[in-house]
């Protein structure tokens, strides 16, 4: 046995078309580098061996359903797609060439690559077609999330910390505790607040007046949070306690959630419902594809 025997064989058969163990390997290569180059985000489930094995699988069973249909693509039709590739990408004939080379796959090849998935889009678009959508069905969806589509209350508030480790000693704790209190007081008693920040915060804020910006939920300290978005515009906390230390807060502003308005997102909606049920019934085709089709895997 020659040693392209060994470290090559037949893992599939489809339709009568051969898929190598060569080709998967290829696949694999290629799809992780464009992973690595950030040029094509791919889950890691997508990269199996066997994941790639399928893909091909049904790629296949595609293509000849379209040539059984006489669905054709001119040859005319793969140089215009080559040049499209070229131009994107600023290769030269020669670049792409040898870039094929590389991979292992001559210029007549990738040709046949390329025409099988022209074949595939063409027959996908003749089988599955655009899906209508009623103005019904795009109101119910609006009805049935609306959660979806209301903003996020938001909070504009101040604060002023003492930092404070979660492991510091009793004896610090109660100082921080009594430093903390005594802002308190003069804040009660009629102390800016800014200026109050300026002089005791002990993070970046207080620069300007302990000025945290606008946030919604999410972006805080949970135990923060939940004080910050229970309060009223221009209300004062007492100090609460986080893993950062000791804080008075102070809302500045506040904006309520609000539902984004029907027209604005209905033409949207529209996209999402229509590809949602395009992808179903393109799947449900490929199911009946593959219920027809001759499948011999021998991985």
């Amino acid at each position: 046995m020659s040693h392209a025997e060994i470290t090559d064989r037949i893992v599939a058969n489809v339709n009568g078309e051969i898929i190598l163990l060569s080709d998967i390997r290829k696949q694999t290569l290629l799809l992780k580098n464009l992973k690595e180059t950030g040029d094509a985000k791919i889950p890691d489930s997508a990269l199996t061996e066997e994941a790639i094995l399928r893909k091909m699988i049904d790629e296949k069973i595609m293509a000849h359903y379209a040539k059984e249909n006489n669905v054709t693509i001119k040859e005319s039709e793969i140089d215009k797609a080559i040049e499209r590739i070229k131009v994107e990408n600023g290769f030269t004939g020669d670049v792409l060439t040898k870039l094929l080379e590389q991979d292992g796959m001559s210029m007549e090849q990738y040709r046949e690559k390329l025409r099988d998935q022209m074949l595939i889009r063409r027959i996908s678009g003749i089988e599955v077609g655009p899906v209508t959508i009623s103005d019904e069905e795009v109101k119910n969806f609006y009805r049935k999330n609306k959660r979806i589509f209301t903003e996020q209350g938001k909070v504009r508030a101040s604060h002023i910390v003492l930092l404070l480790p979660e492991d510091a000693s009793a004896e610090k704790v109660s100082e921080v505790e009594r430093k903390i209190n005594s802002i308190m007081k003069e804040i009660r008693g009629g102390a800016d607040f800014a200026e109050m920040a300026r002089k005791y915060s002990q993070d970046g804020s207080s620069v300007n007046g302990g000025d945290l910006g606008w946030f919604s939920k999410g972006k805080m300290l949970p135990d923060f949070e939940r004080v910050a978005f229970s309060m009223e515009k221009g209300e004062v906390s007492s100090p609460i306690r986080t893993r950062f230390g000791y804080h008075i807060i102070k809302v500045v502003d506040r904006e309520e959630p609000k539902a984004t308005l029907f027209k604005d997102v209905a033409e949207g909606i529209r996209r999402k419902i229509s590809a949602d049920a395009s992808v179903l019934k393109r799947r449900e085709w490929l199911e009946r594809l593959r219920a027809q089709a001759y499948v011999e895997i021998l991985y």
